[in-house]
């Protein structure tokens, strides 16, 4: 239960072997490589260089993968269940699936079929374009009765198509010129056109407009085409299509028809390649570990003879490692030694089932320094309490630790999510039990007025509540300050532990127990401040802030070099501006506990209001009884949802913010060992159970 020790470790071997001692530490997952160069300092004139190691051939398997799975995916696209609809959950496969997938599956011939369709079906889609965008230019034209080669085709008649504004219809016959020049006729829709339909209406008629066509010597166009302009006549090109419009609409969707079978025949065929989903899925992962696996070689270092492999192990599978190497490279010489002070180590950390789910904190905020602690087991129980008062109510527990018992069956199998759904639970047990001392069960669905008089839940509450906050919200206030107050001593106290397990006893002392006598004389002075209290407490008090404050001036400025500095550094440290705490610092995150209360206020008189409005729907005559059991499962489910996620995120945040600055600083690269496993892909290891 704490951070893993850890060995570097060093393996020289015959150059020849560097990649087959490679798929050995990959095969074993227990070593992470790091840079060889960089690991021993080599010196120039050192003849070692790096690994040659190229991912190439990787690269080009899962580029065919990819396309596979992504046409795959256009067309059937993976269902998901209800786990993995929460989260992204790692594939989990087993060394059978694996073998067979690499050995057996045909990923050239299944990326030539799928690179085959992925082209048919891109022409048919261009097609499809090129057709649809044709028809949308041919519509307005769809009604026209004549067609269209009949006014281009003759040679010295020039015919011309276009809309005159009705009332300018007037003008066009008044025109002499015009009218010895051209004669014109009106073009009616969907009557000589439409015989199927005629009395739709004509698709590109302008309303107010008359449409014609006009008809000229070649040799009068120019004259004949400015007198219609003047009269107000706006030309129309039409689109180059031989016959009638509408017939060529008819051919079009035809072709647009056959465009679209083909697109089924595609699809039907997509949708026979996902069968291969799985295998493909899996070759996927085998070759992304072979692609680390290349990358992790190319830290590695080779001489004109030796090739020398840096990294770090846990000193729990030393031994596997030394078993590995004894059977499979007799000719590799191993070297084990502990990391040097200083050294960037990566950090493993190994906790017991009950305390595994809080690991979730330390992922979010950053794994702690090598040579410090793990505080896993010192913020379970605060987090769990914090979010039980801000959530407390019994029946948002129940609910909340039957859907992390649920979640957690779902997905037993991968431990992110389960230990995720072991907090939830963990959780809800919490938020029963302070619910239970607060008196809150689906805030006060125990009133006679909702369950009458003496029902079960009334009696149960009767004989669990220790405190109403709604009825004493001073008292609640005053335990929300003093367990922040108590968690503020936790955090310097762990600070005094982090200092002497790293034998740093002046931090210890000076950063931590001076902290520890000066604050609480702080917390009595304010106390008697605020409250009548026996004048004993106030000078306890002050001896108790005036000792420790002393002793922060003497101590927080050790390190500047001139007495002014550290004389300047320790008064201002009081404060809280330098040094490594500050009343000021303290006042604030103590005052930070309040949310305790809102939090706990909050869940209880929303449920309330729930509670209130259905029994409000329940006097109407019929449905009533019905409307009254809708809004409080519905009122109660939103509540519940709503009042779960602020108690995560302040029951956090407390955490986080207000007690992690005191003693944790993260930020250290986790452990990850070389091997197939990854944070998307796992190696199934069978139990007896499973185990076909």
């Amino acid at each position: 239960m704490a951070i893993d020790r850890m060995k570097k470790i060093s393996i020289a071997c015959p150059r020849n072997a560097a990649s087959r001692l490679c798929k050995t530490l990959h095969g074993l997952g227990t070593v992470e490589l790091v840079d060889t160069l960089d690991a021993h300092g080599v010196a120039d004139d050192v003849p070692l260089k790096h690994h040659e190691s190229s991912t190439k051939d990787c690269d080009q398997q899962l580029a065919k993968i990819t396309a596979i799975l992504a046409l795959i995916d256009e067309f059937v696209p993976e269902q998901k269940g209800f786990v993995e609809g929460l989260t992204p959950l790692p594939m989990l496969i087993e060394a059978s699936e694996l073998d067979h997938a690499v050995n057996s599956f045909n990923l050239d011939a299944v990326h030539a079929e799928a690179n085959e369709l992925e082209e048919a079906y891109k022409r048919t889609l261009r097609r499809e374009a090129e057709i649809r965008s044709l028809v949308e230019t041919l519509l307005p034209f769809e009604a026209l009765p004549f067609q269209v080669t009949d006014l281009t085709r003759p040679k010295r008649v020039r015919l011309i198509y276009g809309s005159v504004p009705t009332p300018a219809l007037g003008s066009l016959s008044a025109n002499s010129e015009l009218g010895s020049l051209a004669v014109w006729e009106t073009v009616l829709f969907g009557t000589a056109s439409r015989k199927d339909a005629p009395s739709l209406p004509p698709k590109a008629a302008r309303k107010g407009h008359t449409y014609l066509v006009v008809a000229c010597l070649v040799a009068d166009e120019d004259t004949v085409r400015r007198n219609l302009g003047d009269c107000g006549f706006e030309e129309i090109t039409l689109p180059d299509v031989h016959g009638k419009v509408r017939d060529r609409i008819r051919e079009l969707s035809a072709d647009l028809s056959a465009s679209e079978e083909r697109v089924a025949a595609t699809r039907a065929r997509v949708e026979e390649l996902a069968k291969y989903r799985r295998s493909l899925q899996t070759l996927k992962a085998y070759w992304d570990s072979i692609r680390r696996r290349s990358v992790a070689a190319g830290l590695c270092a080779d001489s004109r003879w030796v090739h020398v492999v840096t990294g770090f192990t846990r000193a729990a599978d030393l031994p596997k490692l030394e078993q590995a190497l004894q059977h499979a490279h007799p000719e590799a010489s191993l070297l084990v030694e502990d990391p040097a002070p200083g050294e960037a180590v990566p950090v493993s950390i190994t906790l017991p089932p009950l305390i595994r789910p809080i690991r979730m904190l330390i992922d979010l905020f950053g794994f702690p320094a090598y040579d410090d602690f793990d505080p896993s087991p010192f913020i379970i129980w605060p987090f769990l309490l914090f979010f039980g008062i801000c959530f407390g109510d019994v029946g948002y527990g129940l609910m909340l630790t039957a859907l992390g018992a649920y979640i957690a069956y779902k997905a037993r199998a991968y431990d992110s999510v389960y230990n995720f759904a072991k907090l939830l639970l963990y959780a809800g047990v919490f938020t029963t039990v302070c619910g239970a001392l607060l008196g809150s069960w689906f805030g006060d669905l125990y009133a006679p007025q909702y369950l009458g008089e003496g029902n079960p839940i009334l009696k149960l509450k009767e004989k669990t509540m220790l405190l109403d906050p709604l009825q004493e919200p001073v008292v609640m206030l005053v335990i929300a300050l003093f367990i922040g107050v108590l968690n503020q001593m936790f955090g310097i106290a762990l600070k005094m532990h982090g200092s002497i397990k790293k034998r740093d006893w002046a931090g210890a002392l000076f950063d931590g127990l001076l902290w520890m006598v000066a604050l609480p004389g702080l917390v009595l002075l304010i106390a008697a401040f605020m409250a009548p209290l026996p004048a004993i407490v106030p000078k306890i008090g002050a001896i108790l802030f005036l000792g420790g404050a002393i002793g922060l001036v003497l101590t927080q400025g050790r390190e500047e070099s001139g007495i002014a500095g550290r004389a300047i550094t320790g008064v201002v440290s009081i404060y809280g501006i330098l040094g490594s705490y500050g009343c000021a610092a303290f006042i604030g995150d103590t005052l930070s506990y309040c949310r305790l209360l809102a939090l706990g206020l909050t869940t209880g008189i929303v449920a309330m209001c729930v509670n209130m409005v259905a029994d409000i729907v329940r006097s109407i005559p019929v449905v009533g009884v019905v409307l009254f059991v809708v809004v409080l499962v519905f009122g109660h489910v939103f509540n519940f949802a709503i009042s779960l996620l602020g108690a995560f995120v302040h029951s956090m945040r407390l955490i986080l913010v207000e007690m992690f600055g005191r003693f944790y600083s993260g930020g250290t690269k986790p452990f990850r060992p070389m091997g197939f496993d990854s944070p998307e892909y796992q190696m199934k290891v069978l139990t007896p159970k499973t185990r076909g």
